[in-house]
């Protein structure tokens, strides 16, 4: 385990010249930031000994950087107390400073309520942080040895210490900042069995059938990096590279990181345009990669996997698929511990250091570019044959004056004494263009300099050609003048340098930033949320309680709730919650607030049938409810608690709906109004009245594309093309409508597929044939490759549909099998028995049951189960279609028993019951069913009165292809 002992260095004289009452609050302040800290790094603190303070690391769960994690609580210890101590100089003229020192080592654990650490290891903490500076911190060589390449540290004489036979050697913290060694531009030094593995592993890969992996691992500085570059170099005739950077924040983003794969792969792809779910866009980059990889093989690489987003990485796992037809192979590269992917068997090829030779070799061409060096024996052996350290040695030894004494730091302290050869001004924009996440545009960077309290002194121009100069900021290859950091280590080390009150400053104009871009580019708002919770967390750390930190949590959570809005809107539900939780441990202020993460967690809830927690959520809302304060989000709250009052009833609650109308009215909230009436229109729909629906959802589609993103956008979509194919609008006119919803989802793959199946039915009844197929094999290839299932049971419903038109009898039964097959896969079965019903009129069924269905004939994909699309009601137990399909299947029973005047009365029961449906779209197709089996029980009166209803809603239609089929049957 590792000890922490940190004491107040002279205390015996701070305490006699301050007054008992301020002494004894200055020490409670001091123990509690301590105290805080280490519980903060995963340790406790075991005990205080007057003005002393011991904390321990790994005696409750030991972790592999338990020594890491008493530094950071050192040093985060230190950077408290600084304020303190400030005051204090401030207000009277004293000097309060604290000294840390660490030990690591086995130690005996006591039942003793003082103290249950007992062994050498505490008293070897308690000698260095005796001999450790004012706001110091020194450790023992085992605890070096624990944290190296991870703290900057640098050795002290060895301390003469009282208990101990030998002078105790001793490293000090050093004042660069904490960072993660990156890659550097060495000069590549004898790699070529490295190369070579790597360039045969990854042409194996190109041969083999779906999308293997190839993970590089290696220690940080190692040459990973160099080594994909020297690959790309010599495949270049072969195979395409396309790069992925993985952003060091990117475990905290949704879909953000799932656009920049987008964009890795070459594609055009709006972010977040459109109603989108992660299926949908796992899907597009998977077409992107087939795309890409159909001009040439590509080598898609992940670089700093150690980083990869979970989306990134479901992504990857998703590769994993031998049926898919793409030559590429993917490539991780990264600090790899532990497998990166989940997925099957990958080849992982592991970088060593460098060998003694190599490693000179490397030395003498490092010396030759930077300048007169120590002998490079000298720098080889201290580097241990890592490149990247090598060459940091080299940079820092170049400024040492002739000083050969240096022993080799971590890279981060490395990187740290590079930077501080820039003035204030070029480390200030570093930092800046490492908030914005290592790469920006010239005019973001320089608007968010603009903004620093107080202002660069140079002029930007100036300070960014000094980067460039330096070439830490560099332009990204193949962009537009993209500036980029020049390694994610150099990224890591400025940010950590950033002051606090800047830090807060610039991650708030990045959040401006990104929030500007939300109208053109929505997903903006994921990257907003993050920029204002840190800015958020710096005002915290800074002046927690003030003004600043107030106004910034509120900011946060506005944004977090939008973010969590976005997410809806994208139907991923998951990432909602997930979003919306993290609003609640944020002290907002805004009473409104709560209203709108309450609708966001009850439409989630309601969505997924969880009725009783959704209306207890909203209960517990109402207790705070303020209409007044948040009209939209009470808008919201209503109608989910009619869509949860109607799965646990089963009865549309019209009244909750009409106090929602009432409501949104009020708002004025484009949002808000269109969810209304999408439920209004879909309660129209279940009472067969399609005609009101279709002029209902036309609003609501209006009202949706005003807003900026809108709870069940997707369900306007997809029921709007449903009535423009079930009303009354003529086939040639809702045809161009739906056409233009087809174009305009191009990026919003599920629903275009949706809306593509009753546009199918409108080509049909216009006799366009071809784009009526082209239609529904377009949808079923999107539905495939995304596996949605509910949405491919529903499209085979409408091949049914189809083939039901043309007199393909055949053709509709083996589409309607299908459909059975997939409902019952997923265990929607009343799915599973519309289609039987329908199935039973062709006499390929025994005396069908008379349970409840789902669906006319051709139901939309979203209708018919589609996955986190959100709540649209319970369908009516006495639905017009279960009771038409219900009779017909009678009526094909009774034929097969040899009862035609029995089928008839079935048929004219159907046909009765269709009276009550407003939409000559949506009788049609039923009444073509009865037609057939109405002149299978040869009563020439009952065709021709069924054949006259149908001709008649095939002229309001315009219907072409029903008018043949009806002379055809007639």
């Amino acid at each position: 385990m590792t000890v922490l002992f940190g004491d107040v260095a002279g205390s015996t004289e701070l305490a006699r010249g301050l007054s008992p009452e301020v002494w004894q609050s200055t020490l409670a302040t001091y123990f509690a930031d301590v105290s805080r800290a280490a519980t903060e790094q995963g340790g406790r603190v075991e005990k205080f000994i007057g003005d002393a303070v011991v904390a321990v690391f790994g005696v409750e769960a030991t972790h592999e950087d338990d020594a890491v994690r008493a530094v950071d609580c050192a040093r985060v210890s230190l950077e408290r107390i600084a304020r303190q101590a400030a005051d204090l100089r401030r207000t009277r003229g004293v000097d309060f400073s604290v000294r840390f020192g660490i030990a690591s080592g086995q130690v005996a654990l006591s039942e003793r309520d003082s103290s249950f650490a007992i062994g050498e290891v505490m008293n070897r903490a308690a000698r260095l942080q005796a001999a450790a500076p004012a706001d110091g911190i020194v450790m023992d060589v085992r605890t070096w040895l624990l944290v190296r390449g991870a703290v900057p540290a640098r050795p002290i004489e060895p301390i003469a210490a009282k208990g101990f036979s030998r002078p105790l050697r001793a490293w000090q913290i050093a004042d660069a900042a904490e960072g993660h060694a990156g890659e550097a531009r060495t000069p590549l030094v004898d790699r070529r069995s490295e190369l070579d593995d790597l360039v045969t592993a990854l042409r194996a890969g190109l041969r083999r059938p779906g999308v293997p992996a190839v993970v590089l691992t290696g220690e940080p500085g190692v040459g990973k990096s160099r080594l994909v570059a020297e690959a790309a170099r010599r495949m270049a005739p072969d195979a395409r590279f396309l790069t992925l950077r993985c952003r060091r924040d990117g475990r905290r983003l949704g879909y953000w990181p799932l656009y920049q794969l987008a964009e890795a792969l070459g594609g055009d792809v709006p972010r977040g345009q459109g109603p989108q779910g992660k299926d949908e866009i796992f899907w597009t980059l998977r077409e992107l990669l087939r795309e890409a990889a159909d001009r040439r093989p590509v080598v898609l690489v992940l670089d700093d996997c150690q980083w990869m987003s979970p989306a990134v990485r479901e992504f990857a796992d998703g590769l994993d698929d031998p049926d898919l037809d793409v030559r590429a192979v993917l490539m991780l590269s990264g600090r790899v511990d532990e497998p990166p992917l989940s997925r099957g068997p990958v080849t992982t090829l592991r970088v060593p250091p460098l060998g003694p030779a190599d490693a000179q070799e490397l030395a003498v061409t490092v010396a030759a570019r930077l300048g007169p060096l120590p002998p490079g024996d000298d720098l080889a052996r201290r580097s241990a044959g890592n490149p990247l350290y090598l060459e940091q040695l080299a940079h820092l030894q170049v400024d040492a004056e002739g000083r050969t004494d240096l022993i080799a730091p971590s890279a981060e302290a490395a990187v740290g004494a590079r930077l501080d050869h820039l003035g204030v001004d070029a480390q200030r924009l570093l930092a800046i263009a490492s908030a914005l996440g290592g790469s920006c545009v010239a005019g973001d960077l320089e608007r968010v300099a603009a903004a620093l309290d107080p202002p660069l002194d140079q002029t930007f121009d100036e300070t960014l050609a000094q980067l460039l100069g330096d070439g830490l900021l560099v332009t990204r290859a193949g962009s537009a003048g993209e500036l980029e950091v020049e390694s994610p280590v150099v990224a890591e080390v400025a940010y950590g340098r950033l002051p606090l009150a800047d830090r807060a400053h610039v991650h708030a104009q990045v959040a401006d930033l990104a929030e500007a871009r939300v109208d053109r580019h929505p997903s903006e708002i994921e990257l907003c949320a993050l920029h204002a919770g840190r800015a958020h967390a710096a005002w915290l750390e800074l002046r927690p309680g003030g003004p600043e930190e107030r106004h910034a949590a509120a900011r946060a959570a506005r944004a977090l709730c939008a973010a969590a809005q976005f997410a809806v809107s994208r139907g991923d539900l998951s990432m909602a919650l997930q979003t919306a939780s993290q609003v609640g441990r944020l002290d907002s202020g805004l009473p409104g607030l709560e209203l709108e993460i309450a609708a966001v967690e009850t439409y989630a809830t309601a969505a997924a049938g969880r009725a009783d927690e959704t209306l207890a959520r909203i209960a517990e809302a109402r207790k705070r409810w303020d209409t007044g304060g948040n009209l939209a989000a009470a808008v919201q709250l209503t109608l989910n608690e009619a869509v949860a009052r109607s799965t646990m009833t089963g009865r549309w609650h019209r009244s909750l709906i009409g106090q929602a109308r009432e409501l949104a009215y009020r708002a004025d909230d484009p949002a808000a109004y269109a969810r209304v009436l999408l439920l209004e229109g879909i309660g129209h729909m279940e009472d067969g009245d399609y005609v009101t629906a279709e002029a209902v959802l036309h609003e609501a589609f209006g009202h949706a594309r005003r807003a900026r993103w809108c709870f069940g956008a997707t369900e306007i979509h997809g029921n709007l093309a449903l009535c423009l194919a079930y009303g009354n609008t003529p086939a040639p006119a809702a045809t161009a409508i739906c056409a233009q919803l087809h174009a305009e989802l191009k990026d919003a793959h599920t629903v275009r597929a949706a809306v593509g199946c009753p546009a199918a039915l409108l080509a049909d009844m216009t006799c366009d044939s071809a784009a009526a197929t082209s239609l529904l094999d377009e949808g079923r290839s999107i539905l495939a490759g995304i596996g949605h299932q509910p949405g491919l049971a529903g499209l085979d419903m409408f091949r049914a549909t189809l083939a039901e038109r043309h007199g393909d009898h055949d053709g509709a039964g083996q589409a309607l099998d299908r459909a059975i097959r997939r409902f019952e896969a997923i265990g929607f079965s009343a799915g599973a028995q519309s289609a039987r019903l329908w199935h039973a009129t062709f006499g390929g069924y025994g005396p069908p049951g008379a349970r409840n269905g789902d669906g006319p004939p051709g139901t939309s994909p979203l209708d018919t189960g589609a996955p986190d699309t959100g709540p649209s009601g319970a369908q009516s137990a006495g639905s017009w279609d279960v009771e038409v399909l219900t009779e017909q299947a009678a009526a094909a029973a009774a034929l097969r028993e040899g009862r035609p005047d029995a089928a008839a009365g079935h048929v004219a029961r159907a046909g009765a019951r269709l009276d009550g449906v407003h939409g000559a779209g949506a009788r049609i197709t039923p009444l073509l069913v009865s037609l057939r089996l109405a002149a299978r029980c040869r009563d020439r009166g009952l065709v021709e009165r069924i054949a006259g209803l149908a001709r008649a809603d095939a002229e309001v239609k315009r219907d072409v292809r029903a008018l043949r089929t009806i002379d055809a049957l007639v």
